[in-house]
């Protein structure tokens, strides 16, 4: 089944969640989620397998894979407030749950194998991906290749056997079935792992929208024999479709569009956009954008009070940063003085695994509340207008990160910071270019500018934590958001066309040494200081 055009709320701005990453918790949250589904019933024990030479070997202690992980098997999604005590309440379900590192066959360097037992001695192995941002993918059921992203109610048949009418056949039985019923099915999938030496044959998926009565799945399941059927609930905000079209999916072709709609801001044509994408109405769109603004402005508050323990090695500044600005000791730097301490408040917040918005990712979660809210009082927005103006300056920066993510990645297990903080400095600049009433192609500009300004820019967080150079770089992207937005504004040219600097950001990202791309390997990881600050953090964690 071939992907969807990237969606702004799935793929871009979100997800709404607990951090610290977007990749390794949020993600891991959604992937146990979708497998406690897939196992069905009570969990009795899960084994948890992660690649040696894989991000998740290194890091899914400190970014909080494994918390995410047994957050989603408990039913859980990623802005629960209870997922920093997952742990602890797998222990108190009686789950026993394992996790372990060995080496396995993998093509992307975060993949995750569940072994999944449930109470009824019914076993599932589910084999997935966190592909960035909140991200993920379903690559196997029980050996057998599937892809599910978490945006369908789907339908899974898990075979023990060979159905006597063959699994093309019962697959066709089961669509006809739900058509008859008022059932849509937008796509299926028939995978057989052609091994009879395995207690499963193959596994059959079917796509819809809607959720089924438990009547007729008892129906279904009595045309399937002794298979498992399981009907498993979506994970992402915006339901896939068939019959999805977008008007573009790169910067050349949204530039064409607004110039053939009356020369059209940035905002429009990114609700045009995600309007088709979604299949749902614009006014729908810009509502869904006003909520995210909402959880955005409740970040900067909650992480400029300080009310907080982070999770890693630092304690929490913004407070005293404020301080500073509101008794004129900052070097003045305009918007910029807000803009800093709101980067820093809400990157804190998301080190004590408070609740943040991605954008794109977790470890990028500061620049883009804090280039658009701070822009709010500079361009003296008016109080009653500010969330509709940060909805539509929002929905920009989430086109330009959908030309990112079709062309790129958000992963910087993939591409390194520059697929994060690059891709967020990248969005901001057209945020404020839009905000500040530029044209599409002066917000296409900026976000080339800000992206070339932030190529090659490696990922090598400190003691596997969000702070250190994270905290910093949420910063410098901010600032190299407003510049870029205002060099391009007002005539300068020096650089490329955005799809360009995209394709360049991934042809950069790939020629990185992995050691420098979120497995503590190199970089700030490995200096003296960083290897003193990553031995206390281990002798405090692995002491409680």
């Amino acid at each position: 089944m071939s992907k969807l055009p990237s969606s702004i709320f799935n793929e871009v701005i979100g997800p709404v969640m607990t951090g610290p990453s977007s990749s390794h918790t949020a993600a891991p949250c959604r992937i146990g989620n979708l497998s406690g589904q897939l196992a069905g019933g009570k969990l009795s024990k899960v084994t948890i397998t992660f690649e040696t030479m894989g991000s998740f070997a290194t890091t899914y202690r400190g970014q909080k894979s494994d918390q995410g992980l047994a957050a989603g098997l408990l039913g859980m999604f990623p802005p629960d407030p209870r997922l920093s005590d997952a742990l602890e309440l797998v222990k108190r379900e009686g789950i026993d749950l394992k996790f372990v590192v060995e080496d396995f066959n993998v093509d992307h360097p975060n993949v995750v194998l569940l072994d999944i037992t449930n109470e009824h001695e019914e076993r599932v192995l589910v084999k997935a991906l966190s592909t960035g941002g909140g991200r993920i993918e379903l690559a196997e059921i029980n050996g057998c290749p599937v892809y599910m992203a978490g945006d369908y109610h789907e339908l899974v048949i898990m075979l023990s056997e060979q159905p006597a009418i063959g699994i093309e056949q019962l697959c066709s039985k089961i669509k006809t079935m739900l058509s008859s019923n008022g059932v849509y099915v937008h796509g299926t999938i028939v995978s057989d792992n052609g091994q009879t030496d395995r207690s499963w044959r193959g596994v059959i998926v079917l796509h819809t929208r809607d959720t089924l009565s438990e009547k007729f799945l008892q129906t279904i399941q009595s045309q399937c024999g002794d298979a498992l059927l399981r009907e498993v609930a979506p994970v992402m905000p915006v339901l896939a479709s068939d019959s999805c079209s977008v008007p573009f999916t790169r910067a050349e072709g949204m530039l064409k569009w607004c110039a053939e709609h009356d020369n059209a801001p940035l905002w429009k044509a990114a609700v045009a956009y995600e309007a088709a994408r979604g299949n749902v109405d614009e006014d729908a769109v810009l509502e869904m954008m006003k909520d995210i603004a909402a959880r955005m402005q409740n970040a900067i508050e909650v992480g400029m009070t300080g009310k907080f323990m982070m999770r890693g090695f630092l304690t929490p500044t913004a407070e005293k940063l404020q301080h500073a600005v509101d008794t004129h000791k900052f070097i003045p730097t305009g918007m910029l003085d807000l803009a800093t301490v709101m980067a820093v408040a809400v990157m804190e917040l998301n080190s004590s695994m408070g609740c943040v918005v991605a954008a794109p990712t977790a470890g990028s979660c500061g620049v883009l509340p804090a280039a658009v809210f701070s822009a709010l009082l500079s361009l003296n927005i008016p109080e009653e207008s500010r969330m509709e103006v940060a909805a539509k300056g929002l929905m920009a920066a989430g086109l330009i990160g959908v030309f990112i993510s079709e062309q790129s990645t958000f992963a910087t297990e993939v591409c390194g910071c520059q697929a994060e903080c690059g891709s967020a400095s990248s969005m901001a600049a057209g945020a404020l270019v839009d905000m500040a009433g530029g044209t599409a192609q002066a917000a296409s500009d900026a976000a080339a500018l800000a992206m070339q300004n932030s190529l090659g820019l490696t990922c090598d967080p400190v003691a596997e934590q969000v702070e250190v150079p994270c905290i910093g770089r949420n910063v410098g992207a901010v600032s190299n958001a407003v510049t870029s937005a205002n060099l391009s504004m007002h005539g300068f040219k020096g650089n490329l066309p955005l799809d360009d600097v995209i394709c360049a950001m991934w042809e950069v990202g790939n020629t990185m040494p992995d050691t420098l791309r979120c497995t503590g390997k190199g970089g700030l990881c490995t200096t003296p200081s960083g290897m003193r600050i990553k031995e206390e953090v281990d002798r405090i964690r692995f002491a409680s």
